[in-house]
């Protein structure tokens, strides 16, 4: 009874099996193998899809990180800068007039900040600024004219309105301070960055013009060495007079006040955090003495040019 028991049990199990066989082997008839295989997603297309995307996470990092410095510092050598009278200027010494002044030095301190045109650079390579200079520091020094004469006399004088004033010493030793603001475009190119070389990334071209407005404190040293009026003694009302002139032309504050638009251009070479530039820069001043009651309301023109190279500190 037990034999036949198991008999009939194996022919059941193996009735099964044959029938699921069957019924495996219909189902992979029905597979369209061109068709669905495409649709199977292996260990490696995951992987590789993780790859391609962790790559490209990298690389958008990578050149956020290429075009992420908007701010600028530039540290200047001002090369030249000319002082040029745009009228004729008297100077009070037999019939003279002011000529051009050079500065043998200068230096200047530029802080500003580049806001994009556009979300993305142009193929990664171009992007096209607003510049905005907020900061725009310079100190020139001009020399006096001459050692081997006098530049000024304090007992020749000018009239206005029936008031006596001194002529402006514009020959003496000299100081500019002017403190300035621009605006305007700028191209940056990064040239390099279809290369296979993320350094070289870094390494950009940035061409700019600005147009500002800027404020100069012309300071002239005193030197009565240089006063064509040398009246010592008391010995007449007219001496007396012109030694009085001469005292108080020597102790007075002798400080002109100009301001006038700007323009300017210029190029720099940056890598990463660090760069070298060049910029020209061109303004129209009018200058008036701030001591009106010595040097009168008089206002002058002068149009002043300035070269100066820089050190480029991006941040």
């Amino acid at each position: 009874m037990k034999k036949k028991l198991c008999l009939c049990l194996a022919c059941l199990w193996a009735a099964h099996a044959l029938g699921q066989k069957a019924d495996e082997q219909e189902l992979l008839k029905n597979v369209d193998w061109k068709e669905d295989s495409t649709e199977i997603t292996t260990i490696n297309d995951i992987v590789k899809t993780q790859q391609d995307l962790t790559s490209r996470r990298h690389n958008e990092q990578h050149f956020r990180n290429v075009w992420s410095r908007k701010g600028y510092v530039n540290l200047s050598y001002n090369t030249t800068a000319m002082l040029t009278p745009e009228q004729v200027i008297p100077t009070g010494l037999d019939d003279g007039t002011v000529g051009d002044f050079k500065s043998n030095w200068g230096a200047s301190l530029q802080v500003g900040h580049s806001y994009a045109m556009h979300k993305k650079p142009i193929a990664n390579m171009v992007q096209i600024n607003l510049d905005f200079s907020f900061i725009d520091l310079n100190v020139n020094h001009f020399s006096s004219e001459s050692t081997d004469r006098k530049l000024y006399d304090s007992n020749t004088l000018w009239k206005d309105n029936d008031k006596e004033y001194f002529y402006t010493p514009w020959n003496l030793e000299k100081y500019d301070f002017n403190y300035g603001m621009a605006l305007g475009p700028s191209l940056c190119v990064a040239p390099f960055t279809k290369i296979n070389s993320p350094q070289l990334h870094h390494l950009k071209l940035n061409f700019f013009f600005h147009v500002g407005y800027h404020v100069s404190f012309l300071y002239f040293r005193n030197n009565s060495d240089a006063d064509a009026n040398t009246t010592q003694t008391k010995l007449t009302y007219e001496e007396r007079t012109a030694a009085q002139r001469r005292e108080k032309m020597e102790d007075n504050l002798k400080l002109d006040l100009g301001h006038g638009l700007t323009t300017s251009f210029g190029l720099s070479l940056t890598w990463k955090v660090i760069g070298v530039g060049y910029e020209w820069r061109s303004a129209k001043l009018k200058y008036k003495s701030l001591s009106t009651n010595d040097f009168g309301n008089e206002t002058y023109k002068f149009k002043a040019n300035t070269n100066r190279v820089f050190i480029q500190f991006r941040i």
